[in-house]
């Protein structure tokens, strides 16, 4: 009874955080397009022109994709799919509006982005217990290789 109990509080606390963050599931096709076209303009340094027409793609996919979630009724391996076609032909008509290195620099902060997902609650809390990254062994010094035997006969 105490475990029912303390997982529907545990829910409930945990789906009243989901609201209150910015970017959640909550947004708007117009909220999502608008993040999303503010995101690329700063990150890609967008002209006027091209946030335009990239604000207008946006909303165009967020629209579907909003109805993507909306249909899927908790298939969730049908709403993947449906959403990497629609991924997909948003990436085309991006591509459209970018310039090479603009594509090449978005496609790679999205996959930053993919990367960190899953250590949201480590990597980003303030004095974050990251690990540090693996040492390049070309760089490194090289240590003498000693036994520790050696070391220690001195007694």
């Amino acid at each position: 009874m105490r475990t029912t109990i303390l997982l529907a509080l545990f829910l409930a606390l945990g789906a009243f955080a989901l609201q209150a963050q910015p970017g959640g599931r909550n947004m708007s096709p117009e909220q999502r397009a608008e993040q999303q076209t503010a995101q690329m303009t700063e990150k890609l340094s967008l002209s006027e022109a091209q946030a335009g027409k990239v604000g207008e793609i946006n909303l165009k996919y967020a629209k579907k994709m909003q109805e993507a979630r909306e249909a899927a009724d908790g298939d969730w391996e049908a709403m993947r799919a449906t959403m990497g076609t629609i991924r997909a032909e948003q990436d085309k008509e991006l591509q459209t509006v970018l310039t090479e290195e603009q594509w090449q620099q978005w496609t790679k902060y999205r996959e930053e982005q993919r990367a960190n997902r899953g250590n949201w609650g480590r990597d980003n809390a303030p004095g974050g217990d990251k690990p540090a990254p693996p040492a390049d062994p070309e760089k490194t010094p090289k240590k003498d290789k000693k036994k520790a035997s050696d070391t220690t006969n001195d007694q």
